[in-house]
């Protein structure tokens, strides 16, 4: 959140960040930006003394029309409590609206309405929890014979540019159903990008969303999510759920119980323990943690993306043989270098402004916790500060592609520095155009901040890796384990140094290191690059697409309901 400036000409409210583009057309004179997730960070009471704080000449509430249909009487009470003689309510694309106190009673009203069905929605998913509890885990309808029609649940919500490694993540898996035989159906909040036409795709749309505290909108979108669901289940009469978990969600462990269908569930790491110490504590935290254990104990199959999370889903009592590590993965016919030539690696540079003849290094993410962009910015700017020299020799650019919980701090720390392109959020289908055109990728991960082991499995990484990258990566767990030859299904490899990696692999978090590592990429020759680019590549295709991920899910499947459900 940027609170430097107290008086400025301009505060812009939105329910996202802003994309690079719409930014651009407010930052003349003095502007600050704040969305609701870098808002909520504060606590209410932190937050209404942060904005009493300022003094702009103008406030103005902007974004994307879907985005505000849901969040506009939060934001529109936001900009009428600061302090401020001219306020507007302007979605993009559409004539600005004069914002006034005459419409308060009613946005309450609907405020107060959202807290209270929020309430009820909590009582009755406890109270169908209680009852879910106090059973045993039920018998299936049919645990053998063929599983070929698959229900798809995603039940997040998600706002602004849909990007990210979920996104990659959710259109893999459910492609990779569809290429392995299933019928699928999709359900989400938004349609979800890069799935194919084959998977059908039916779309929840959230009541508005004003409720605190915020995770009542949650309990309240579920239980409009699940009659949605209901309404699919009598018409696609799915064989089984596949079901990403959301935080609080019961839908899949509910179909379980209800219809005998047996259920898969993909598990990325608790929920609760990332607000805790990524975002905002829950307020109802016990009730978050009690909802992620019950659908762990009832999923047929837990599937998770690290060796770290299948231990922690193992110490909660839910028996080894019932949850499957496979690390995320990657499309290779997306992300293959062979799509894309000269001119087409020219025009995406133009796009980006990326001048033409630079040696280019690439970061592409979410800007969040534990992707290291704060640790990537500092090490850029002292690059620039002390050895530009070295960088113009070398006509190295850095491209930053992203934003997120970090952004601004990005942005602060390289703020009029030469040598860097931060473009925002881009759709998530120009990934594999932009890594074509990226000479060295950059995957700075830092360890968790509290000292527990690491337990991601950085879907970019796969990506870099597909796309024939040299890469500069932190040699944090699964990360440094890829890039050593690690496959699925083989302990974890028991090495010292970091020679003989399919990256120039570096000690996460130490700056001087994430440096040297950089320019050890400089200095590395065409042929050396082509080399270390193809032997990630290679390890890739072997062991690190969808098809591989979602064979292994099968098959496991299987062997749990003594069918064979990749018929």
């Amino acid at each position: 959140m940027e609170t430097t400036i107290r008086n400025p000409e301009k505060l812009i409210l939105s329910p996202v960040p802003l994309s690079q583009e719409v930014r651009a057309t407010y930052e003349e004179g003095s502007v600050v930006f704040m969305d609701l997730a870098s808002l909520r960070r504060g606590g209410i009471v932190g937050t209404l003394r942060t904005l009493r704080s300022f003094r702009p000449s103008c406030v103005i509430v902007t974004g994307e029309e879907s985005d505000l249909a849901v969040f506009r009487d939060l934001l529109s009470l936001i900009a009428l409590a600061i302090r401020s003689p001219v306020r507007w309510y302007a979605p993009r694309d559409s004539a600005p609206i004069p914002l006034t106190w005459r419409n308060t009673p009613l946005a309450l009203g609907r405020i107060v309405i959202g807290i209270t069905a929020g309430f009820a929605a909590l009582g009755a998913n406890l109270m169908r929890l209680r009852r879910i509890s106090g059973e045993s885990r039920h018998e299936l309808r049919e645990k053998g014979g063929n599983l070929d029609r698959c229900l798809y649940l995603r039940s997040a919500l998600n706002f602004g540019a849909l990007v990210g490694g979920s996104v990659g993540h959710v259109a893999g898996v459910a492609n990779a159903l569809q290429r392995a035989g299933k019928k699928m159906r999709l359900v989400a909040a938004v349609k979800q990008p890069l799935v194919i036409d084959e998977v059908h795709q039916v779309t929840v749309a959230p009541h508005s969303l004003a409720a605190y505290p915020h995770e009542l909108n949650l309990f309240r979108y579920h239980r409009k999510y699940l009659r949605a669901v209901l309404r699919q289940v009598e018409d696609f009469h799915p064989d089984f759920v596949y079901q990403r978990y959301s935080l609080d969600d019961l839908s899949g462990i509910f179909l379980r119980r209800q219809l005998g269908i047996p259920l898969i569930l993909e598990f990325n790491g608790s929920e609760t323990w990332a607000q805790r110490h990524w975002g905002t504590p829950l307020r109802f935290e016990a009730t978050s943690e009690y909802i992620e254990r019950a659908n762990l104990r009832y999923a047929d199959l837990v599937v998770v993306v690290s060796e770290e999370i299948k231990r922690q889903v193992c110490s909660l009592g839910i028996p080894e043989e019932r949850v499957l590590f496979y690390p995320n993965c990657v499309d290779r016919a997306i992300f293959d270098p062979a799509r894309f030539d000269a001119a087409a690696i020219r025009k995406v540079r133009q796009d980006l402004d990326v001048p033409l003849e630079a040696d280019l290094y690439t970061f592409v993410g979410t800007f969040g916790q534990w992707h290291g962009t704060e640790i990537l910015a500092t090490a850029i700017r002292r690059l620039v500060d002390h050895e530009r020299a070295f960088l113009e020799a070398r006509r190295i650019h850095f491209l930053l592609v992203g934003d997120g919980q970090y952004g601004e701090k990005v942005r602060s720390t390289l703020a009029g520095v030469p040598f860097v392109s931060l473009p925002g959020y881009r759709p998530q289908g120009e990934t594999p155009a932009i890594l074509a055109a990226t000479d060295v990728c950059l995957s700075p991960h830092v360890p968790n901040p509290d000292g527990t082991p690491f337990f991601g499995s950085p879907t970019k990484l796969f990506e870099y890796m597909a796309m024939g990258k040299p890469i500069v990566a932190s040699d944090l767990d699964q990360i440094g384990w890829v890039l050593r030859g690690w496959r699925p299904g083989e302990p974890a490899p028991k090495v010292s140094g970091r020679t003989n990696a399919a990256a120039i692999l570096v000690e996460p978090g130490n700056l001087d290191l994430l440096i040297q590592g950089i320019r050890s990429a400089a200095e590395m020759d065409h042929a050396a690059r082509r080399q270390i680019g193809e032997r990630a590549r290679k390890l890739v295709l072997e062991s690190f697409t969808w098809d591989k991920n979602v064979n292994a899910v099968l098959s496991r499947f299987a062997q749990i309901l003594g069918g064979s459900p990749c018929a």
